[in-house]
């Protein structure tokens, strides 16, 4: 998408915001039974996990976060688990299709970099409807290089709305995501064949995508987009709807708060350095 050797921290075992430098901290609990990947998070270690509280405005106004969202982390044998609750008053999408272009629509996000390097790490987006974008970034500097044909096999998700998704007309109350990606689908590409053991430090972060300009807004954008591609460059047509176009485009930046839970500054959200830590812990 259209974001070091690692630091030797002292983790502390509670869920918090505050820094030690730049990164955010995070204590990873071991689940205490089986995590049934279906939305609700109403397993007792997801009651019992340390949450986070807070997600930091990024790349546009610094100021109040409108509509919150909290996380969650677990982790055994076989799986990372994530869990989201996002509050939302209009929840929408139109991409449905896995790896479609969700960054440009409301997602929640997690993103993995072990070791901090900036290389070979994955990204993985949900969307209200549980559709899906999971991608390999092999590198974001001096160029950008990833793969979307890359797959995280043995991925689980699940989504609950508290609402309807797609009816602009209604006031929904939010929607969680929960989320299990396999160590196993990241040891050739991301871990380099390690998973991790207790005590273990990794670097990581966590996003969500709130786009109050809605599914109306953006489906306008789509079309105007999709009408100048069909314009040849000289036709009079062009420089009119070049300029409605940056001024939806601009209006849509405008309404979308992007949020993250390790603050992410100049170079968005592919910035390691700036990633989360997390111990994980029995």
């Amino acid at each position: 998408m259209p974001f070091l050797t690692i630091l030797i921290l002292t983790i502390l075992p509670i869920a918090t915001h505050a820094e030690v430098g730049l990164q955010a901290q995070y204590t990873v609990q071991r689940a205490l039974e089986p995590v049934v990947v279906d939305g609700k998070l109403d397993e007792f270690s997801w009651e019992s996990a340390h949450q986070i509280n807070r997600f930091e405005r990024i790349l546009n106004d610094y100021d109040e976060v409108l509509f919150p969202t909290r996380a969650k982390m677990l982790w055994d044998s076989d799986y990372f688990y994530f869990a989201f609750v996002c509050q939302d008053a209009d929840m929408w999408a139109i991409y449905d299709q896995e790896d479609d272009p969700m960054w440009s629509e409301e997602v929640v996000e997690v993103f993995i970099d072990p070791d901090g390097d900036g290389k070979r790490y994955l990204e993985l987006e949900v969307n209200p409807l549980n559709a899906v974008v999971d991608l390999l970034i092999y590198s974001v500097s001096p160029e950008w290089h990833s793969s979307k044909d890359w797959d995280i096999a043995g991925l689980k998700t699940a989504v609950q709305a508290y609402g309807t998704v797609n009816d602009s007309l209604a006031l929904d109350q939010g929607w969680t995501a929960e989320i299990a990606i396999p160590w196993a689908a990241m040891a050739d590409s991301v871990t380099g064949g390690a998973r991790p053991t207790a005590g273990d430090v990794w670097r990581l972060n966590l996003y969500r995508i709130e786009r109050k300009g809605g599914r109306a807004l953006q489906s306008r954008i789509r079309d105007l987009q999709a009408q100048m591609a069909q314009l040849d460059s000289l036709d009079e047509r062009l420089p009119d709807l070049k300029a409605t176009l940056s001024a939806l485009g601009e209006h849509y930046h405008e309404q979308t708060e992007y949020t993250a839970w390790s603050e992410t500054y100049q170079r968005g959200f592919h910035h390691p350095a700036r990633f989360g830590v997390v111990q994980f812990a029995e």
